[in-house]
């Protein structure tokens, strides 16, 4: 029977493997470290530090829950330290419908992140901090004010294969009484320097993408058009952003307060306040994609990855953005 489940392991990774690379193997895995991985097949109702550092397969997802004074909520994944929801009332986030909740791929919606790369690159699509489980390192989620929770992603054998350096991520999120803030910090734990990206991947719930619109900093702002063929670097000319096609842009140098209006229902637009770190900005929209469930959602993202962050050993990167729901003061 352990024959048996191990080609039906075997079986499982090459489907993966060949489908989208989404587990992040450069090469077909070997039996012993398929082995390693096995515990994260079968479905876990308790803790799960076996799967701290691992990607996940095919399992229940754990998942913490914070509720503030205000009766507001919030939900976060150890999977990928992924902030999948918060209610304040109305939903801020987005999970797309055509999202796996099971850990087999990075999850597609709420507040997902990329590190230590951005986009396409030497490794997988947006690094592999998103689809690895992380560990909870301080949970404060059942205090009354202000519940908070932190976990911590640092390398191993995993990550190592794919990226060979050393370093702690800390994620705090607080459920504060009018907002949400989330901390990134990076630490370089290696002996040598090295360099990376970073991205918060929002995914902002709206009730209909035709009649929303992104405010901030944009106007005469360069960004890289990535819809076209070959990317191309324009000057942004409008200080509204409308959603009118597919979009993937890359505003270099935008950050500080920007907007997600909601046309139809103001006082569910969103208020980013990206305090420190972040210092661009990418808008992405799949619109006219079904499946995605394109209408109901647009990424407002922030970003370090223009100029990616150089840490010395021992040296440590932080960010902070809040998350204001409601309609924007005049």
């Amino acid at each position: 029977s352990s024959d048996l489940a191990m080609r039906s392991t075997l079986l499982c990774f090459a489907a993966l493997f060949v489908a989208d690379g989404a587990l992040g193997f450069t090469a077909m895995p070997s039996a012993s470290t398929l082995r390693s991985f096995q515990p994260s097949l079968r479905a876990v109702s308790g803790p799960r530090d076996h799967l701290v550092g691992r990607t996940a397969l095919k399992m229940e997802l754990e998942k913490i829950e914070m509720v503030n004074l205000k009766g507001h909520t919030a939900t976060i994944y150890p999977f990928g330290a992924v902030v999948g929801s918060y209610k304040a009332p109305h939903e801020v986030f987005f999970i797309r419908p055509d999202a796996k909740m099971d850990g087999s791929k990075p999850i597609s919606g709420g507040v997902p992140h990329c590190f230590p790369q951005f986009g396409p690159g030497e490794i997988q699509q947006h690094g592999f901090a998103r689809n690895l489980v992380w560990r909870v390192a301080t949970d404060m989620s059942s205090e009354k004010e202000n519940p908070s929770v932190t976990m911590e992603l640092v390398d191993n054998a995993e990550t190592m294969a794919m990226w060979p350096n050393k370093f702690k991520a800390s994620y705090r999120v607080g459920l504060d009484d009018d907002r949400l803030d989330c901390e990134l910090t990076i630490t370089n734990t290696d002996a040598k320097p090295w360099n990376f990206q970073a991205a918060l991947h929002t995914y902002l719930a709206t009730s209909d993408v035709n009649k929303a619109e992104v405010r901030g900093a944009f106007k005469g702002a360069s960004f890289l058009n990535k819809m076209q063929t070959p990317p191309t670097t324009t000057k942004e000319e409008r200080s509204v952003i409308k959603f009118e096609k597919e979009t993937d842009s890359v505003y270099e140098g935008v950050a500080g307060e920007v907007v997600f209006y909601d046309g139809v229902k103001p006082e569910q637009s969103v208020t980013i306040r990206n305090l420190k770190g972040w210092e661009d900005t990418v808008l992405w929209s799949p619109y006219g994609n079904e499946g995605m469930g394109y209408k109901n959602f647009a990424c407002v993202e922030s970003v370090k990855a223009a100029t990616p962050v150089t840490l010395a050993p021992g040296e440590s990167w932080s960010s902070a953005v809040s998350f204001v729901p409601g309609a924007p003061k005049a």
